[in-house]
């Protein structure tokens, strides 16, 4: 499996997922939950409306990057 799909699954998991890397609930269909959004950068917070296959995979792995070395994301992905 090619980076860029093992990528694409993962951001796809996170997004039906119920909850966030951190371990607090979070819509299906959000990225993160409103916590870990509101303390990522607001560019990258803009990041993650790119359209799916135009950017928001890559926007999603650099704010999971992020949240990790931010301590707010638990260490399963």
């Amino acid at each position: 499996m090619t980076l860029e799909k093992s990528l694409r699954l993962e951001a796809l998991e996170a997004l039906r997922a119920a909850k966030c890397d951190c371990g607090r609930a979070k819509r299906s269909g959000q990225s993160f939950c409103s916590r870990c959004y509101y303390s990522l950068p607001e560019s990258t917070r803009k990041d993650l409306y790119l359209g799916w296959g135009g950017g928001y995979e890559e926007a999603w792995d650099e704010a999971r990057d992020f949240l990790r070395q931010e301590r707010r994301v638990g260490r399963s992905s």
